[in-house]
């Protein structure tokens, strides 16, 4: 059996979220911190509406879940060859990625609008 994350590249994710905060990767370790909102199973899907909870991490090392609603999904750099160079900056995008740095055949931005508490 083949495993998702073994493969040396796959697409990029970027969780942009309307508090600031923003999450890259394509490493699907970091899935581990993204639930649906009510739901302890591992997440297969994002859709518009739909509800997350995502596990941060402070300044002081604290886990702080914060629930935020899918606001949309947009696809960039779709990449016909994974050798060829990534050209311009979005910015939409982090300023880091999470996780380990592999090729991405594409970026999948999900915006999500923090829920008010």
């Amino acid at each position: 059996m083949t495993k998702t994350n073994d493969l040396p590249y796959y697409p990029r994710f970027i969780f942009n979220c309307s508090d600031g905060n923003c999450l890259s990767t394509g490493d699907l370790e970091l899935f581990d911190f993204i639930k649906e909102t009510g739901s302890e199973f591992e997440i297969t899907a994002f859709k518009p509406g739909q509800s997350l909870d995502i596990t941060w991490v402070d300044e002081n090392e604290d886990q702080i879940i914060k629930t935020y609603i899918v606001n949309r999904i947009q696809i960039n750099q779709i990449k016909y060859d994974l050798d060829e160079p990534t050209f311009g900056i979005n910015s939409n995008d982090c300023t880091a990625i999470q996780g380990k740095e592999k090729k991405w055949m594409m970026e999948i931005y999900i915006f999500l609008d923090a829920k008010k508490e």
